[in-house]
């Protein structure tokens, strides 16, 4: 019995001694409740807000201290979908800019089409699939085309203006000035003259026809501001209708020109110019407008149908019935033209 105490003697102290060192170790549990107490009181103590003295007493600097001086003007940036800010961010306009200028370059191997599109995509590191953002029928490459050769075309000429205000070039006459802004115009199709009737084709689709109408009026009245036209009467009128027909017939006698350096294209818009400008009164334009609307028109037509035939294999036509006279071109004041 005296050796069992003993050893149970021995145990307890032992027990003692390992309590001892887990004491020295780790805190009692009471003081790490009255830490996480004293953490919760200092929480709510900064939520409170601040007395005038203590406010008083942190709004004041020390003395000698200098207030850090903050960024003059404001950095721009844009948010995005994400919430995140870039100051790097490219809209969907800009894009669609970038893809279709980018694509241009494949238009005489691929033609007006997705397929173009979408090789100008790849060659910005885009996926195929951006060529989805457009039209199958690649009418928004054709106006994108038109709307910058436009661009270039008043530039062009802003520049020659700015020259003669210098005294640095001299006037042009007005048939030499008007010759010279078309001929300008139409040499930026040469690139593309090989898939120019698909375009015009696209273009005379009915939902394509107030865009491209658009950008060819304003064309033609920007030739005419810098060119001094400064009418108000009905002239500003005729003088646009004028210019208009002298364009889209050079256009069309363009597409089937073979002369060398379209020789034959620019000889032809020098006798249109030279035509325009001997007119003797407004009667004579507007006839002359409507003959000249009238023949783009048809002319259009013709070559369309003749590019869709060299591609598909030509098709049977019915043969004109008596009844499809009734069909003709009729305006009044315009003498009737028959159909080509």
């Amino acid at each position: 019995m005296a050796a069992a105490g003993g050893l149970r003697r021995a145990g307890w102290r032992l027990w003692r001694g390992r309590a001892v060192v887990r004491c020295q170790h780790y805190p009692p549990l009471r003081a790490l409740q009255a830490s996480a107490t004293l953490r919760r009181a200092s929480d709510e103590h900064r939520k409170e807000p601040l007395t005038s003295s203590s406010q008083q007493h942190f709004d004041s600097p020390p003395a000698g201290h200098q207030p850090e001086e903050e960024p003059q003007g404001p950095c721009p940036s844009y948010t995005g979908q994400g919430g995140q800010e870039s100051e790097d961010y490219e809209s969907e306009e800009q894009l669609q800019h970038r893809i279709l200028t980018a694509a241009l370059e494949f238009v005489p191997e691929h033609g007006w089409t997705a397929e173009a599109i979408a090789e100008g995509a790849k060659t910005l590191g885009l996926s195929v699939a951006a060529a989805g953002m457009f039209h199958s029928d690649g009418s928004e490459l054709i106006l994108h085309f038109v709307s910058e050769c436009n661009t270039k075309l008043s530039k062009l000429l802003e520049k020659e203006q700015k020259l003669v205000q210098l005294g640095e070039a001299e006037k042009k006459p007005i048939d030499e000035f008007l010759r010279h802004a078309v001929e300008a115009r139409l040499r930026m199709l040469i690139p593309y003259i090989e898939k120019w009737p698909q375009a015009l084709s696209v273009l005379l689709l009915p939902r394509n026809i107030p865009s491209s109408l658009n950008l060819l009026t304003c064309m033609i009245d920007d030739i005419w501001h810098y060119a001094g036209d400064q009418s108000t009467d009905f002239n500003w009128y005729t003088r646009r209708a004028v210019l208009t027909g002298i364009y889209n017939t050079t256009e069309l006698v363009m597409m089937q020109d073979s002369s060398p350096d379209f020789e034959d294209t620019w000889r032809f818009l020098e006798n249109r110019v030279a035509d325009a400008m001997t007119m003797s009164n407004t009667a004579s334009q507007v006839q002359s407008t409507g003959e000249a609307v009238v023949q783009g028109l048809m002319g259009a037509a013709v070559t369309v149908s003749n590019a869709e035939t060299s591609l598909h294999g030509r098709r049977n036509k019915p043969k004109l019935k008596p009844t499809d006279r009734e069909c003709r071109f009729r305006s009044e004041g315009w003498p009737e033209v028959d159909p080509v």
